[in-house]
């Protein structure tokens, strides 16, 4: 492989023997309620489906309620069919559940690994964008909102990993983005496939119901924010602050570039090309989340810099060009390049990165280990009977009674 391509250094490769993964979920909905139907869900899932599948899977879901709005809601400010709010409200729910049943999946196959987590979590990122594009799309709130509504969506995501690279343990609140955030926009898309998106335009001025909403979220992940800040400033035994803070350059930078680029093309690309702006910024930001991600999984440095903010820097210096009256390259024609080289870097990342992982800790990405025939009855036996003493571990975590429910 070429030493271009590695993007875990040997330092990150070798940190993997010590890797376990350390979470708490505090979630209201999810211990109360959408457990019970996660592990419900799992009692049939077969021994030999790899959790990889189940996580893709998920992320077809939210790519299909994408393109739902896409085709149907192109200015997101128009109304859909109602059977579209419909059909993004089940497939939420089943990303949803995807989401958590692809974990129990490989805790019931011992098959927890770091490429696990690293899939999962990249997925993630890149829903971001989709998230931000069709709760818009629904609200009809335009696109200067939804890109206001992504970047709302950015910076809780990194925070939470940033404190996560800091503390070793990712803590999700009582009410948090993955589980109550999305049982919002579920109840909101069945809300409005009744009642019609005329609900979310109601309002005096510039502000409607659906702005207001998006306020109101607004600023409960900023405070969330504020709590990833507080809980990493107060980490005992961990680097200066200062150094801490570094680690925010990428997204800070990322932050920069976009809104200045935004800000110069209002007029032309974000209007006029909604979708592809904002899931071009969506990708790039999943590329950067997806890095981060890595090196804190593999307990790597992290650079505070990545070339891929060169032909960003590009682009934004060509839309400053026209906004001056010098038409250079069409910002149209820049964006799909930006597209474009977004798409490929993500790809070559996710190839490469899957490609060491599954080199070094030997194991393949869509299929596990699992026997045939009259092996099969022996193999869960022999899972269920480590799980009930114990032995059978995610890391350093044992196993819970919850757990050992599940097969």
């Amino acid at each position: 492989m070429s030493q271009y391509f590695k993007y875990v250094t040997e330092k990150g490769i070798a940190n993997l023997s010590n890797y376990h993964y350390s979470g708490v979920d505090n979630s209201f909905c999810g211990n109360k309620f959408l457990k019970h139907w996660w592990n419900y869900c799992v009692e049939f899932t077969p021994l030999w489906l790899a959790p990889n599948v189940i996580t893709s899977v998920g992320l077809l879901c939210n790519i299909g309620m994408f393109l739902i709005m896409y085709f149907k809601c192109s200015t997101l400010t128009e109304a859909a069919p109602r059977w579209c709010y419909f059909a993004v409200a089940f497939l939420i729910f089943a990303y949803q559940t995807l989401d958590n049943v692809d974990g129990k999946q490989a805790r019931k196959t011992k098959s927890s690994s770091p490429l696990g987590e690293l899939f999962d979590h990249v997925c993630d990122a890149l829903s971001v964008s989709m998230f931000a594009l069709v709760m818009s799309a629904t609200l009809r709130i335009g696109p200067y909102w939804a890109f206001f509504t992504l970047i709302v969506g950015v910076w809780p995501f990194y925070l939470a990993h940033w404190e996560e690279y800091h503390a070793g343990i990712l803590v999700m609140g009582e009410f948090n983005g993955p589980t109550e955030a999305q049982v919002l926009f579920i109840i909101i898309e069945i809300i409005t496939g009744i009642f019609g998106s005329e609900i979310w335009t109601w309002g005096n001025g510039e502000i409607t119901v659906g702005i207001g909403l998006t306020i109101i979220v607004s600023v409960t992940a900023s405070v969330t924010c504020l709590q990833n800040f507080n809980n990493t400033w107060k980490l005992e035994n961990r680097i200066p602050f200062s150094k801490c803070l570094l680690q925010l350059l990428p997204i800070v930078t990322f932050t920069a570039l976009i809104v200045t680029w935004a800000s110069v093309s209002r007029n032309t690309l974000l209007k006029d090309e909604p979708y592809l702006f904002i899931m071009t910024i969506g990708i790039l930001f999943g590329y950067i989340q997806s890095r981060y991600i890595t090196q804190r999984v593999c307990h790597d440095d992290c650079p505070y810099t990545y070339p891929i903010f060169i032909p960003m820097v590009a682009v934004l210096l060509n839309s400053i060009i026209a906004s001056s009256g010098t038409i250079f390259i069409k910002e149209t024609t820049a964006l799909w390049f930006l597209f474009a080289v977004a798409c490929i870097q993500f790809l070559l990342f996710a190839y490469f990165t899957t490609q060491q992982l599954c080199e070094h800790l030997k194991i393949k990405v869509f299929t596990i280990p699992y026997p045939s025939g009259a092996n099969q009855q022996e193999y869960s036996s022999m899972l269920i009977s480590q799980m009930e003493e114990g032995e059978s571990k995610l890391g350093e975590d044992q196993i819970s009674q919850s757990d050992i429910e599940e097969i």
